[in-house]
């Protein structure tokens, strides 16, 4: 249950930007051409989930009384695959133009170190009701749990990159690697994976086809080294001209790549049949420790799921984001895209973002979308310039769980504090 609480924690602390890449945060806009070096301060989170309410979920981890009001909320909305995902991000960067260390024009160089997190899972309607309602109703039938699907990776990354410091009309870029510690993962895959029930509730029988990975549960923390991988991303922007206004389309393509766990991980592969009939007491004498010897939890789940230490790759979630931006005036902006997530259980994302200047240091945004962990999302943003340099920008793209926590589960923020040197 400690395991299962710090994965909750997860999706209710910590930060992550939804709809950027890790190279746009050191490469926006406001990267004025007379600036010599960039400082900033980045952090971000999201949840979203297509059935999972946000109280449900606060009920959940906090440990509060699941009420069957609370599960018919989440009952109602279950459909027969469902979706649930989380990303934290937190960290600081560093970028600084090339032309004020080796005269490189309009290149800059930047490092950044991160502590990630990523979460998702795909899950039946059946799992839900069997686990929050037991197998009772299922009494002489089959609890279809196939397609599960379960990930969970934290690890830190060290990257170091290029970019097109240069705003102008010209087109921009940019380009950055990682070295990727990988401290914890956990992942289940059951193609198959059947729960019968007999009709007078005596056996239960579980036919299951899954791997499961696991990596060394003896080294947790932030100070864990189970693994080890490396990334690239990429980054590329093209200004054109329309009748309309000035417009740009932009595409990047980010943390492509793996991470290499240690021996000491754990990993099964599994495919076998689970017949289960409890166990029989003629007399109150008989209750010793013997007696459940061969039912403990550890027995059952080694027959279910028998491990070895094997060493194993794991691919990270990686994320495309195509946009299409135009400038409509000089205070209105308007920004539609598409957003996917690979090897991650993740929908398809269309958004569309509007960002308007109430003056020339404060801008404000708003978002609204659909797909992703979720169905449909909104959220608002603000840019502010302090001047001297100091920049930030905080909001959300996940407003929808804080407003109508019974009926939503997307929740998110973001802020990241900048300051430019001349």
């Amino acid at each position: 249950m400690r395991d299962v609480k710090k994965i909750l924690l997860l999706l209710f602390i910590g930060l992550q930007l939804r709809s950027t890449a890790q190279i746009t945060a050191v490469f926006s806009d406001v990267f004025p051409d007379a600036a010599k070096t960039r400082i900033g301060l980045v952090g971000d989170f999201d949840i979203n989930s297509n059935s999972i309410t946000s109280k449900f979920f606060s009920k959940f981890y906090k440990g509060g009384y699941i009420d069957s009001d609370l599960k018919k909320q989440v009952l109602d909305r279950l459909k027969n695959q469902n979706r649930i995902g989380a990303d934290v991000n937190y960290g600081a960067y560093v970028g600084i133009k090339l032309d004020s260390i080796f005269h490189k024009k309009n290149i800059s160089l930047f490092f950044s170190l991160r502590d990630r997190e990523h979460f998702d899972a795909q899950f039946s309607k059946d799992l839900f009701k069997v686990g929050f309602y037991g197998n009772a109703p299922y009494a002489g039938k089959l609890a279809d749990f196939n397609k599960f699907s379960l990930n969970f990776l934290r690890y830190q990354q060290l990257q170091v990159g290029l970019f097109s410091a240069k705003y102008d009309s010209a087109a921009r870029w940019g380009i950055a690697v990682s070295i990727l510690k990988g401290e914890r993962y956990s992942s289940i895959l059951a193609n198959k994976a059947e729960l019968f029930t007999s009709a007078d509730g005596q056996s239960i029988d579980f036919n299951t086809n899954m791997q499961v990975a696991q990596s060394d549960t003896a080294q947790k923390g932030l100070a864990a080294f189970n693994g080890i991988g490396a990334s690239i991303d990429i980054y590329f922007e093209a200004p054109f001209q329309t009748r309309i206004g000035n417009s740009k389309f932009r595409v990047s393509v980010a943390d492509i790549g793996s991470i290499k766990f240690n021996q000491q991980s754990l990993y099964m592969n599994q495919d076998s049949l689970f017949h289960y009939t409890g166990f029989a007491i003629n007399s109150i004498y008989d209750l010793q420790d013997s007696t459940f010897a061969n039912t403990s939890q550890d027995s059952i789940i080694s027959s279910i799921a028998p491990f070895k230490k094997k060493s194993f790759t794991v691919t990270l979630p990686s994320i495309l984001n195509l946009t299409y931006e135009i400038q409509l005036s000089k205070k209105f902006e308007l920004i539609e895209g598409i957003r996917y997530v690979f090897n991650a259980n993740y929908k398809l994302l269309y958004y569309i973002k509007a960002n308007y200047s109430i003056t020339k240091k404060v801008m404000i945004s708003g978002t609204f979308g659909h797909g992703g962990y979720g169905n449909f999302t909104y959220g608002l943003g603000v840019f502010a310039d302090f001047g001297k340099g100091f920049m930030m920008y905080a909001g959300s793209n996940n407003l929808q769980g804080f407003v109508t926590p019974t009926k939503a589960a997307g929740m998110g923020g973001y802020f990241s504090l900048i300051k430019n040197f001349k």
